[in-house]
């Protein structure tokens, strides 16, 4: 499952908005798999429901607060650790 524009704009209750949308939820792919592991392939995150919700929650975040003054949400950092969690456990035969 990987996040798309029209659920962000379900999400955000947005008409438009495409270009930017399309940008944030390519970025927040980026850093949750660069916080993550970045060596494992998009598919392997995919099947993760908390990655897409981590996802959206950048895209949310970062929407609404376009700059990066205000450091990373406190929910996303939690995801971020959860799915790191989650990915050594499956490497390691534990999930």
């Amino acid at each position: 499952m990987a996040v798309t524009i029209s659920e962000m704009q379900e999400e955000l209750h947005l008409d438009g908005e495409e270009g930017i949308l399309q940008s944030l939820i390519t970025e927040g792919t980026d850093y949750v798999r660069s916080a993550v592991n970045y060596d494992l392939p998009v598919e392997e995150y995919e099947k993760y429901p908390l990655f897409d919700r981590a996802v959206k929650t950048y895209v949310s975040s970062y929407y609404y607060d376009r700059s990066t003054g205000v450091g990373t949400n406190k929910g996303l950092s939690m995801m971020i650790n959860h799915l790191r969690g989650r990915v050594w456990g499956a490497a390691n035969g534990k999930d």
